[in-house]
């Protein structure tokens, strides 16, 4: 993205002028982050759309007025033809209702469900399906055989007699030895088929002569269910960069972003001329494994016959992680000791909710503010965090929050 020199000097003399003196480069990065963020959030702040009145009472007020302009009568409280109008003007407000929601289904900011495939289709752009899970099985034989074992494609095992997965292709087990492994699908499309433990799919459905035993070597992942409507929407409105062909970060973002359901987001970066590195991050700032079913795809989805130019050098990779392990601690006073128990929840609900946002994009800088903001909006009265710090992250990166039980303490109760 090209950064506007006169945002980037006004911010330079800004930030001079409250005694803050960074070098040229750093100016440069942060004009460029808030150019970017101001860019994305314009869509959203777009004055709401309002097509018809919805009001009643405004309604109502609006069709007395008409009727005793046309009429050159006044209509007084106990009026027949007054209380017959407040009638008639709930069904128009209703009736408006319903047309303003249609209406809006027509705009990208409010449009959902079979509308927003509708808006999409004007770009060519369609939801995700589902995907598939996908894992690794090993076939295993009782003893040592003189001939080749043959397992066919399509050959399936299950966890729990739910959930089938199929192997991909037809696998050898060579005279002598006694196993073999095979990529396998999960028969269900959808998020149901993820996360089944190593070992666990150890029941063989289709029987293979010599085979006694099978199990999966490592967790099934990569299944995701059909695209939401606001990842939909994000496409949507990027869409417009997938005509470049000169290899824009838009253009490459959109299709990353394309390429399966469970990327949220993708970090673009040339370090050299014609070096592109993606980086992408997984729903719920999920760190994708290295050979994972969503590398792959957009692997395959940057490819230079459609999607790149010829001389850009490609690398995909898993988003980086900065770790975080802090812990927060919350006071209340006396007087609000008789609504701790609502309290607590509302706290913890701030945290979680603090911590899907600091993850839900790519190079979003940790901002502990933000979180004593929430807690204190949430009913607390002072708030504590240790080994949580303002952390600028880089574009390529996302915060790790590490699992810790400890993490909300309870300080106790102060005077007012």
């Amino acid at each position: 993205m090209a950064i506007d020199t006169k945002f980037e000097n006004a911010l330079g003399n800004a930030l001079s002028n409250v005694g803050i003196n960074v070098n040229n480069s750093v100016i440069s990065a942060i004009a460029n982050f808030m150019q970017t963020e101001l860019k994305s959030l314009r869509f959203y702040t777009l004055p709401d759309a309002v097509f018809l009145e919805m009001n009643t009472a405004e309604v109502e007020k609006s069709v007395i007025t008409f009727y005793e302009g046309i009429t050159n009568t006044t209509l007084y409280p106990a009026d027949p033809v007054r209380l017959f109008l407040g009638t008639l003007a709930v069904i128009i407000a209703q009736q408006n209702a319903e047309l303003d929601y249609k209406n809006k289904m027509n705009l990208l900011r409010y449009s959902k469900g079979v509308f927003l495939d509708h808006l999409g289709a004007f770009l060519h752009v369609f939801r995700l399906d589902e995907f598939p899970t996908k894992t690794t099985l090993k076939f295993s034989l009782q003893e040592a055989r003189n001939v080749n074992t043959t397992i066919p494609q399509g050959t399936r095992a299950t966890a729990d007699g739910k959930i089938f997965f199929a192997t991909d292709s037809i696998l050898i087990i060579p005279a002598g030895e006694l196993c073999g492994k095979i990529a396998a699908t999960s028969l269900t499309y959808g998020i149901e088929g993820n996360g089944i433990a190593i070992g666990e799919i150890s029941k063989l459905v289709d029987l293979v002569p010599g085979i006694t035993a099978v199990e999966n070597t490592e967790l099934t992942t990569g299944g995701s269910n059909v695209e939401d409507d606001e990842s939909f929407r994000q496409r949507i409105h990027l869409a417009p960069a997938m005509f470049s062909t000169a290899g824009s970060t838009l253009s490459y973002e959109y299709w990353a972003l394309t390429a399966h359901g469970n990327i949220s987001d993708v970090s673009v970066v040339s370090p050299l001329p014609v070096v592109i590195n993606v980086f992408v991050m997984l729903k719920g700032g999920v760190i994708p494994d290295a050979d994972g079913a969503e590398i792959k795809a957009v692997v395959e989805i940057l490819n230079e016959k459609q999607h790149r130019p010829l001389s850009d050098f490609v690398a995909v990779y898993p988003i980086n992680h900065e770790p975080v392990d802090y812990s927060i601690e919350w006071f209340i006073t006396s007087s609000q000791a008789t609504q701790f128990n609502e309290i607590n929840e509302r706290v913890k609900e701030a945290v979680k909710n603090y911590e899907a946002w600091q993850v839900e994009r790519a190079g979003r800088d940790i901002v502990p503010d933000r979180l004593i903001k929430m807690c204190l909006e949430a009913g607390a009265k002072r708030v504590v965090l240790d080994n949580l710090y303002f952390t600028h992250i880089d574009k390529s990166s996302v915060a790790n929050f590490i699992e810790n039980p400890d993490r909300i303490i309870f300080g106790g109760v102060e005077s007012e």
